[in-house]
């Protein structure tokens, strides 16, 4: 998972298209509203589905995503 700003997202939005596209990377955009995920809608499928066997049956993952924050993104709590 690559964080960035919406700045970063308007400047480089076709890369990070074809990179969401291509390469099957998750986005997490940061905003003064609130923060945004961009990610493929078949991976977000396989996300829903597992989130509603999760709530069935929870269970904790002992291996986060790893996460890179790109140019100006700031860390937060995940």
């Amino acid at each position: 998972m690559k964080i960035i700003t919406v700045a970063q997202l308007e400047a480089d939005f076709d890369a990070i298209m074809d990179d969401v596209d291509q390469n099957k990377e998750y986005y997490k955009i940061q905003t003064e509203r609130g923060d945004f995920m961009l990610i493929p809608f078949n991976e977000y499928e396989v996300l829903k589905d597992t989130y509603q066997e999760w709530v069935e049956h929870p269970q904790i993952d002992p291996f986060p995503l790893p996460v890179e924050y790109v140019a100006d993104a700031e860390p937060k709590d995940l």
